[in-house]
């Protein structure tokens, strides 16, 4: 050879750049979605509640402020085996009703 040598410089650490901040801007997250169940107040406890004979389980939640499993639920604690679709009694309705603070009216 003629006399030289070669000889890789050292490596070098590149320089640290600022983390990319993404493509171009953003519009802001959305809001979630709202449904009914969100928009609805349930009544206060100690309010009162007017139920004609029958009631169906998923109005009876609504009115109480609880889901219709929920009332479901209760419904099979007292022996009786509904769906939320069914139709309960006056005497059930007032019977959930009052274990949860309201007053049962009936109204004919």
């Amino acid at each position: 050879m003629n006399g030289y040598e070669f000889t890789p410089a050292p490596e070098k650490a590149p320089p640290v750049q600022p983390a990319f901040s993404g493509g171009p801007p953003q519009p802001p997250p959305k809001p979630p979605k709202r449904t009914a169940q969100d928009l609805f107040e349930p009544g206060e406890p100690g309010g009162r509640i007017f139920v004609s004979d029958y009631i169906e389980v998923k109005e009876l939640a609504a009115m109480v402020g609880l889901k219709p499993f929920q009332v479901v639920a209760e419904i099979l604690r007292l022996g009786i085996f509904k769906h939320a679709g069914d139709v309960i009694d006056f005497s059930t309705a007032a019977t959930i009703g009052a274990k949860h603070g309201f007053e049962v009216e009936r109204v004919f």
